[in-house]
């Protein structure tokens, strides 16, 4: 088979550029030797200059906006081989992130993304050549399918930007500037692996290209592969909770099933028992027989293989006139894997297609009564889920020049189409429908064969299965029966057509007057088809079954900008610039919406530049947030009743009242497992938000090449768009009235809850993150060589709820606030450290060359209330006082003013050291041999990640990983 095969939609693209390229490089202008015209020169300066953060092309790189930018040779220095890596080891990188240490086949399965300010993927805007990348449908970017060699910088601005750029531009933006040219061939090779001899990882690239007098072109390929590192590969995952006993940490449900008896309650098997007596079985103990341990089949870090290509081209057709035409091409490969998987039947537990026992009839049913089923699947294998994503860009335009009223304006035209389609392989899982026969009446024939139904009544094609004698008793005919492997696919699509200019309409006293505008429409495009088993809930194991997803929207956008220079060259006015933005939005989702932003820039001598913004910025509903199928979660909702008695908990009289008054019985038991029903929102608002900044960079004369800069920022979100889940509708309903909530709630005949219908939704209250980033850069040449400083360090002061409420206290909503959770693992929020830093020093002397990275990851905090739990489970208080550093720790009383035991654990600070070294060869090659966390240190242990880690999975993977490039240039 071709493995390129796949690519093949997308090839007329690369194609188009070549074919151009070919005939414009036929009748290009003599041999760049000759002297160059003068027209030729100003038509080669029409390329446009992408400054990210602003429209108005400009010389000035002090803007008045913080943008980092990282270049191909830094990136180079770094041992990383993907995009999507080199944007995750941002230090404004924060908060939970897809990487490929998350082994996880339901969220987003195999991509990678990035998460500024801890605000969410869907709120950090990916541009490439400043035009917006295509999102997945939840409106985040996959940045894997972004080829790294096709890079020339990547910008990061630290700042709202939809007064610029639209929707999702809140925490930031993320800027991907390709090569402009390739000069001369070029060959790129990589090989690393990890210390242990596992997680390898190869990349190769090539390009090669042509700079004309008028034309230009490039192409290249890539080609990268990712192997995998398993879990019990390494001491500090190799079990599910490290240094705490298997049997209450593992999970219930073992390959040798929990089964539901009528009278006898839940049973396990006898080990060494044949399963084919009630004698054979014991009662349950959740704390010694939760001992399967699902980490010895688990991937600790997942693999991808990529293959991609990419194609540039220009062609000046006139000194005021070009054509410009790209293409991308990606192809990744990814793969997940996690434990056996489980199935559940139970007619008390569940509805639907899982809603049936163990027949009294079965033959292999040694209780002749009806028996729900809890159970681990290994005779079926390992579960898989594989990822195949096809992703193309084709953007083809037209950029040139003109003068009006004597004043020099440029244009540009385009049109980028992005597309990404995806095919998922997951299983196996086991039928409903057949599992359900399977379970049901059977009988042997004469033949000795065992036979569904009964006799006269044979069901044909099925074969009877045991399942209370353990996986030795699963026969290949049973496991054939019952397996199936689900497909599904997911497609979204991009299409954007843009007009813009930019000039200097006239001059003011201080200088000229920057001006941009434009106009833009984009068509967003998503469906996801979930294979049929999913569908219908036939296949047991998922947990969730769901309908399709169809959707798209249109957006009409237009944007104005002005760069105005205020004064100029006075005293303590070196430079006074304003900048203002504005974007019009009208979506055929909800409207219109407008987006300002306002910045100055004061260098009130020539050492020095104060700069500030306001931004308003906003982000619209995904399509599926907006137009998503609804999800049906059969089990694991762990519900809290507030009717019911349980614990030490009895209903305050106003929530009784409630409860009677919606019929719900006095005496009405816990529940035990809920259903959610989850749904899209094709009436919500944009989420909006109000940025400010404020900072200094210091350039002093008397020490060249240092640059030193202090930046604060403050961002408000408001109207944030999520589904609050179920106990939100339930603690809604019973202690605050809400009828709309209450109508959401269904319960069964006896008055226990049956499922909650959660929606999308615009949630009250806000978000609010501040903080400060510090950048200095040094550049030395000495007899000893060239040096290169960079320190970039981001502190984050405060993220949690808008208006910084205490923790515990009431929000407006009646619902408790978290408070600040930076420097914490908060179970609603996730990691948000209080400290990132990277330092990194580059030295250079002649063919030699040396870098050495420090990476810092400030100490955090976590819950420890798994810790708390399993004392309670285990009757061993003492778990807690030697697992949590704080175990006496009392936090608020969350609106009863009564402080309560909440123990927590501290996770030290995490340093991580990366050195390489190379030497450019006389050949024009450069070799380089490096290595990451060169002093192997290890990431702390966290009991508040459930993943398959026991680490969070920002931190790298335990060893160190060496690596060696080889760049050729011809």
């Amino acid at each position: 088979m071709n493995r390129f095969a796949p690519l093949q939609p997308w090839v007329p693209g690369i194609v188009l550029c070549v074919t151009c390229a070919q005939l414009a490089w036929a009748g290009d202008d003599p041999p760049a030797a000759a002297p160059e015209s003068a027209a030729a020169a100003k038509a080669k300066n029409l390329a446009p200059v992408i400054v990210t953060g602003t429209h108005v092309r400009g010389v000035d790189t002090a803007t008045a906006q913080p943008v980092q930018t990282i270049t191909r040779e830094q990136i180079a220095h770094t041992g990383l081989t993907s995009v999507a890596d080199v944007a995750q080891s941002l230090i404004v990188a924060n908060g939970p992130t897809l990487n490929r240490n998350i082994n996880n086949g339901s969220e987003a399965p195999g991509q990678l993304r990035v998460n500024l300010r801890s605000l969410g993927a869907n709120r950090t805007l990916v541009l490439v050549n400043g035009q917006r990348w295509v999102s997945a449908l939840d409106g985040a970017v996959d940045l894997s399918a972004i080829p790294l060699s096709m890079v020339d910088h990547i910008d990061v601005l630290k700042d709202g930007a939809s007064a610029v750029y639209g929707s999702d531009a809140i925490g930031g933006v993320i800027n991907i500037v390709t090569r402009p040219k390739v000069d001369h061939p070029q060959l790129g090779v990589y090989a690393g692996v990890n210390e242990h001899g596992d997680g390898t990882r190869s990349n190769i690239d090539f390009a090669f290209g042509h700079d004309g007098e008028a034309t230009r072109w490039s192409i290249g390929l890539e080609a990268g592969k990712d192997d995998p590192i398993m879990a019990s590969a390494r001491t500090i995952s190799a079990v599910p909770a490290l240094g705490l006993p298997l049997g209450a940490t593992g999970s219930s449900t073992t390959p040798y099933g929990v089964f539901t008896v009528d009278g006898l309650g839940n049973v396990v098997l006898i080990p060494g028992r044949t399963g084919t007596s009630p004698d054979d079985f014991r009662r349950f103990h959740s704390a010694t027989d939760s001992s399967f341990n699902y980490q010895a089949y688990s991937y600790l870090q997942t693999p991808q293989e990529r293959r991609a290509g990419f194609a540039q081209f220009r062609r000046e057709l006139t000194p005021s006139l070009a054509l410009v035409a790209d293409a991308i091409v990606d192809r990744r490969t990814s793969s997940q894997q996690l434990a056996p998987p489980t199935i559940h039947f139970s007619t008390a537990q569940f509805t639907g297609e899982q809603a049936y026992t163990v027949s009294p009839d079965s033959i292999y049913n040694p209780f002749g009564a009806d028996v729900a089923v809890h159970m681990r699947f290994v005779g079926a294998d390992v579960r898989r889920f594989e990822q195949a994503v096809n992703t193309s860009r084709l953007h083809v335009g037209l950029d040139g020049s003109f003068t009006l009223a004597g004043h020099d304006w440029n244009w540009t035209a385009d049109a980028i189409s992005t597309r990404a389609a995806q095919t998922e392989f997951s299983g196996p899982y086991a039928d409903n429908e057949k599992l359900r026969l399977a379970v049901g009446p059977s009988y042997i024939d004469a033949s000795g064969t065992p036979r569904c139904g009964s006799p006269g009544h044979v069901i044909a094609g099925c074969v009877p299965i045991d399942l209370f004698g353990g996986p030795e008793r699963l026969t290949p005919a049973m496991l054939d029966y019952v397996d199936v492997n689900v497909h599904n696919r997911t497609s979204t699509r991009s299409d954007l057509f843009a007009l813009h200019a930019d000039g200097q309409p006239f001059t003011l006293p201080a200088g000229p007057l920057g001006m941009a505008i434009g106009i833009e429409r984009r068509i967003e495009h998503g469906r996801d088809d979930p294979g049929l088993l999913v569908a219908t809930d036939r296949a047991n194991g998922t947990g969730v079954s769901y309908e399709p997803t169809r959707g798209s929207y249109a957006v009409n956008e237009a944007f104005v900008e002005f760069d105005a220079p205020l004064l100029a060259n006075r005293p303590l006015a070196r430079q006074l610039d304003l900048n203002v933005a504005t974007r019009w939005s009208h979506y055929s989702l909800f409207g219109g919406t407008a987006n300002t932003r306002v910045a100055l820039k004061w260098r009130p001598f020539t050492d020095l530049l104060v700069r500030a913004t306001h931004t308003q910025g906003f982000r619209a509903p995904s399509v599926l947030e907006a137009f998503g199928g609804t999800v049906y979660q059969h089990y694991g909702n762990g519900y809290f009743d507030d009717c019911a008695v349980q614990d030490d908990y009895q209903p305050p009289a106003d929530v009784a009242a409630r409860c009677a008054a919606a019929g719900v019985p006095a005496d009405v038991p816990p529940p035990i497992e809920v259903d959610t029903i989850s749904t899209s929102n094709a009436t919500l608002k944009p989420e909006t938000t109000s940025t400010l900044t404020a900072g200094v960079l210091f350039s002093p004369r008397w020490l060249p090449g240092l640059d030193v800069s202090v930046d604060w920022y403050r961002i408000k979100l408001r109207n944030a768009i999520a589904d609050p889940g179920g106990q939100w509708y339930i603690d809604a309903c019973y202690q605050h009235g809400d009828p709309n909530a209450c109508a959401r709630i269904a319960r069964y005949p006896d008055g226990t809850l049956q499922y909650v219908t959660t929606s999308e939704r615009n949630l009250f209250g806000g978000l609010q993150t501040d903080g400060v980033d510090f950048a200095l850069a040094w550049k030395r040449q000495t007899d000893w060589g060239d040096f290169n400083l960079r320190w970039e360090t981001a502190w984050v002061g405060y993220y949690g709820e808008i208006g910084k409420p205490a923790s515990g206290s009431t929000l407006a909503d009646g619902s408790f606030a978290e408070g600040n959770v930076v420097g914490s693992n908060d179970p609603v929020y996730g990691v948000v450290w209080r400290m990132r830093s990277v330092a990194t020093l580059d030295w250079q002397r002649g063919r030699w060359g040396a870098t050495v990275t420090g990476r810092y990851f400030s100490p955090i905090f976590e819950y420890c209330n798994y810790i708390a739990n399993l004392g309670d489970r285990l009757h061993d208080p003492s778990l807690v006082q030697s697992h949590c550093s704080d175990p006496n720790h009392m936090s608020s009383g969350f609106g009863s003013g009564t402080p309560f035991p909440d123990p927590r654990n501290r996770l030290g600070s995490v340093t991580y050291i990366d050195l390489e070294g190379r030497w450019k060869a006389p050949w024009n090659a450069v070799l380089s041999l490096g290595v990451r966390n060169a002093f192997d240190r290890q990431p702390p242990h966290a009991w508040s990640y459930s993943g398959s880690t026991s680490f969070i999975p920002d931190y790298d993977v335990p060893g160190r990983f060496w690596y060696f490039t080889y760049r050729q240039t011809f």
